[in-house]
């Protein structure tokens, strides 16, 4: 289940997800993609990952697959998990081999906020 959560930066979309991402999830972050981003050129993802035993991002790879061109606006991606973070940036630089993207304990959340805005 995904949610969107309040960001610090107008260029960066933060979510909160437990578990598998879902097609409807990959859709909500879609939507928000082509509305905001699409037209300004890059945008960021702030992910806090809240699923002990990790996180699937089937949903999501799915939506990049449908829509390669706003995900083409993409710059960095912040990952942010208290277990599993190896995992998890593994199977995003999979997704993601283009972007940067970097892995962060729950205690340095703010170190992600200020590396996201670098």
């Amino acid at each position: 289940m995904l949610s969107i959560v309040p960001s610090k930066d107008v260029e960066t979309i933060a979510i909160e997800f437990e578990g598998a991402v879902t097609h409807e999830d990959a859709m909500k972050v879609d939507k928000i993609i082509q509305d905001k981003y699409v037209d300004k050129g890059q945008f960021n993802i702030y992910a806090i990952i809240s699923e002990e035993k990790g996180a699937s991002f089937e949903g999501l790879e799915e939506s990049m697959r449908m829509h390669t061109e706003a995900w083409d606006h993409f710059h960095k991606f912040a990952v942010i998990s208290s277990n599993h973070g190896e995992e998890q940036l593994v199977e995003m630089k999979r997704l993601l081999p283009n972007i940067e993207v970097k892995y962060f304990t729950l205690d340095e959340m703010n170190d992600a906020w200020e590396w996201i805005q670098e």
